[in-house]
């Protein structure tokens, strides 16, 4: 029975707690924040809608929590852009914010599992040993880093794992966050539409149980260079000339907030050489970062899934090797897609429209629950110069 630590208490660092726990594995969760349920769902100033789809769902089979995002999460129907369904999912899937996938998988953690899972809130771990396997001082038999793309156990493994070595680089994709409340009936809640192609706007929901609806709409706008306003008339007029659907889906108030609000930068790439060194291993973000394409919840999902599975399948010894062989190439592959990806970029558009006209949209296909990341990325690169 070994003892295992999980930095990082966030949707992939519980899938892995509970994938644990389902085989009688005892886990300690450590995580900076709070207790989900104390926390906010999303933060205005840096959260958007997410979708969990193929990988995620895969995931979410594979811990029994379907029945668990079912009663937490807005059921997910596919992407719309200009009123008219462009990419249809008919699987289950979820749309969502962060903050709703914790409090989802926490409800599966406190029905089933609270036993096998410890858990140490407002806990920002920093002292880390990763040969010894030491949080703080104290001793694990496998430390997993599960804690986003500012890892401290990723920081660690560069300290001290010879040959560990990480690769960043940037691309200027910045969003902007804008509250959309005056929606009524004119979206459909179960999908991601698109209110603009350049500037590209997606809006979504969260859950917020304190409105007649159960939902709160936000959108996403992705501008290629740092975006601020001087005052809320220039923020309103703005809006206008770029994105008049959202626009009209806005209140003063609201555009009053989003004035303030500065750009976040999205377009930031991390490639770690290796996922495991001395006694740790990498999850998700902490695995890989990207720029957003709609599977960063999924792949931190399906990622300690897999992790899952090659533990169960042999020693403590050889499972972080055996999960590097099976996730680090669909972790490059992530990496691979999500570079292609500029916001207000000429070519990514008329590649965007190219390629869903041949079948061949690689943030599309990313989706699919039969495909692997790196299968896609195949799939596209025989396309040559397209994605080159």
């Amino acid at each position: 029975m070994a003892d295992i630590a999980i930095i990082g208490g966030g949707p992939g660092g519980l899938t892995a707690a509970v994938a644990l726990a389902r085989r009688g594995v005892r886990s300690t969760v450590f995580e900076r924040e709070g207790h989900p349920e104390s926390m906010p769902r999303f933060n205005p100033d840096r959260s958007y809608p997410i979708d969990l789809t193929g990988h995620g769902l895969r995931a979410l089979r594979h811990i029994d929590a379907v029945a668990h995002f079912d009663a937490h999460m807005t059921p997910f129907r596919g992407i719309t852009f200009a009123g008219r369904v462009i990419d249809r999912w008919s699987e289950p899937g979820w749309i969502g914010s962060r903050g709703d996938i914790m409090r989802a998988l926490m409800s599966l953690v406190e029905e089933r599992h609270r036993d096998l899972i410890d858990f140490e809130f407002e806990s920002d771990v920093r002292a880390l040993d990763v040969h010894a396997g030491e949080v703080a001082g104290r001793r694990f038999d496998l430390l997993i880093g599960a804690d986003g793309a500012g890892s401290a156990v990723r920081t660690a493994m560069q300290e001290q794992v010879e040959g560990f070595t990480v690769e960043t680089s940037s691309i200027p994709n910045y969003g902007l966050i804008l509250e959309l409340d005056r929606v009524g009936d004119r979206l459909d809640k179960h999908y991601l539409n698109g209110l603009a192609f350049s500037p590209f706007a997606l809006a979504g929901v969260t859950a917020d149980e304190g409105r007649p609806d159960g939902v709160r709409w936000l959108c996403v706008i992705g501008v290629g260079e740092p975006t601020s306003f001087a005052s809320p008339e220039q923020a309103a007029a703005w809006l206008g000339r770029h994105v008049p659907r959202a626009r009209d889906l806005t209140s003063e108030q609201a555009i009053a907030a989003f004035s303030r609000r500065e750009s976040v930068h999205l377009g930031q790439r991390l490639i770690c050489s290796s996922l495991h060194g001395g006694r740790a291993v990498l999850l998700g973000d902490a695995a890989a970062a990207f720029p957003p394409i709609g599977q960063g919840g999924n792949a931190a999902l399906e990622s300690a899934m897999v992790l899952d599975q090659c533990l169960a399948t042999g020693s403590l010894d050889t499972a972080a090797a055996r999960y590097e062989a099976a996730w680090k190439p669909e972790a490059d592959a992530l990496a691979w897609i999500g570079w292609q990806i500029r916001y207000q970029n000429r070519w990514t558009a008329v590649r965007a429209i190219i390629s869903t006209a041949l079948g061949a949209n690689v943030t599309s296909q990313a989706k699919s629950s039969t495909r692997s990341y790196a299968e896609v990325r195949q799939a596209a690169r025989r396309l040559g110069a397209l994605w080159a």
